[in-house]
This record gives C-alpha cells, structure tokens and sequence, in this order.
C-alpha cells in the first residue's frame, strides 16, 4: 500500500498522521509525506525545495513524521508555491497511491470532519480514494481497524467501495460491516406527487451486498431507514473507518462528492474513506 499525506504540523495534519499509521498497520506501507510552504508572497508555479531552502520548516515537520510513523518506509518532500490541493493532486497524477490521507481543517469541532480548502479541493478531483481524519482523532491511540464499514446501495459507485473496504477488512482481519439506507420518500410539488425511496429494492440491494463480500471476511450488515447521510453517520460511531463511494458527476476515475457523501464527512466521527468513479 503506498500512501500520500498532506502534513504541515497543524492538527489536521497531525490527525493525518495518525490515520496513515493505522492504514499501514497491517500492510506493508510505503508513505510519502508532503509539506507545502510559505514560499512567495506572489502566485507561482510550485516546486520541490531542496536543501538547504526547505530546512528550516521541513526538517522538524518530516522529524515528527518519522516518530510517528515508525516502522513505515517513508519518504519525505517539500514544496514551495502553488496551492496544497493542486500540489498533492498533481502528484497524485504523476505517481501511483492507493489513497490520499487528509485531515480535517483545524476549525473543525472534535470527532467532526469541517474541511478546509485543501479537503475540499481534493475531494473534488483528487484521482485515487481519499480518507478524511476527523478532528482530534490524532489526541488517543488507534490499533489497526477492527470494524469496517461500507456505505452500500447497489450504484457502481457503491460496488467499488464494497471491492475496496472488502480489500481493507482481508489486509486488517477486520469484520466488514454493509450499511444499506432506504432513503424515505421525497414530496414534489406537483400534489400526490414523490421521489420513490431509494434504493427502490433495498432488502434486495442490501443482499447482494452481503453476497459479495465471500467467505474470506467476517460478515455483518444493517438494513437502515432514514436520510441517508445523517443515518449512516449515526450507525458508523462505533467502526473505525466507513468506506463510500463518489457519486458526482463529471470525469471518470476521479473523487467527485455528491451532496450525500458531502454531508457525511462532515457527519461522521469516524474516518471515511471516499473511493473514485471508474
């Protein structure tokens, strides 16, 4: 597993951290950690800082890296101008990672993802999944994920995170949870007129689900009923990471959050995991 971690020595950063630490726990992780700094009061191109233009702010940050992620093969840069979201998206173009790991702005409250401009920029464009920290979650110790869980609702963006929470639970020999949400009924209108409740089979959908996952992993599951983003937020409080997928529109192969999964970061009190469109 190969990782990309946006650190800058603030909290989100150092909730980043801590969620690298815990991916890699079970899989052999390879981490690049990357500090975008302060460079030119005018706009520019970025590039990588070499030393000695990056010691004096890198060499503490990428330091404090290393401790806490002892153990991880990492590999270390610094770049100067251009914007954090741009610059870890064109790496992320450039070179393969299995996730992009972020943390949440600082002004978010505890256990609450609130993103800032470099999440938000990310999760709308960003060319592999990307796996939000939430706030504070880098202030207690995390062991390796035990309890996964997985957004599911038949769409192909939903069985590619089904694939990619089913790859997580094998590496961590986690229990694998499906969560299906019957959203309700939507009025319009027109009188008598509804949105259907979607899923429109949702026992169905959430069977299939189950059958997907095979006997490698252990299995649980809860068919929910309610709106989708606040519920799956409150079945998801007591996993370790909830796994969703993109549901924007715009280019393939590319995080593109849709209002649901939107609402669900800034939910959730646990890490969430947003996987691509194919």
């Amino acid at each position: 597993m190969r990782l990309l971690v946006g650190f800058d020595r603030r909290d989100g950063g150092r909730d980043a951290l801590e969620l690298a630490r815990v991916f890699g726990a079970e899989a052999r992780a390879n981490v690049l950690v990357a500090t975008v700094m302060p460079y030119d009061p005018f706009p520019m191109a970025y590039q990588e800082l070499l030393s000695p233009d990056a010691d004096e702010v890198a060499t503490p940050a990428f330091r404090e890296a290393r401790e806490v992620l002892a153990g991880v093969n990492v590999e270390t840069r610094a770049f100067g101008g251009g914007s954090a979201a741009g610059i870890l998206t064109d790496i992320a173009e450039r070179e393969s990672f299995d996730a992009i790991v972020i943390g949440a702005s600082h002004r978010g409250a505890l256990g609450r993802a609130l993103l800032g401009s470099v999440g938000r920029g990310l999760l709308h464009g960003a060319p592999c999944p990307v796996a939000v920290a939430p706030s504070g979650y880098a202030k207690s110790g995390h062991g390796p994920f035990g309890r996964i869980a997985v957004a599911y609702d038949g769409t192909p963006e939903a069985k590619l995170a089904l694939d990619r929470a089913r790859e997580l639970a094998e590496a961590h020999h986690a229990t694998l949870r499906v969560l299906t949400v019957e959203g309700p009924p939507l009025p319009l209108p027109a009188p008598g007129a509804y949105i259907p409740a979607n899923p429109p089979q949702p026992k169905k959908v959430f069977d299939e689900g189950i059958q997907a996952i095979g006997p490698r992993v252990e299995t649980e599951g809860d068919l929910l009923s309610g709106p989708p983003a606040e519920t799956l937020a409150a079945a998801c409080e007591d996993d370790d990471l909830l796994v969703a997928g993109s549901r924007g529109y715009g280019p393939l192969s590319r995080v593109l959050l849709g209002s649901v999964t939107t609402k669900l970061i800034g939910l959730a009190r646990c890490p969430v995991l947003v996987v691509p469109r194919r």
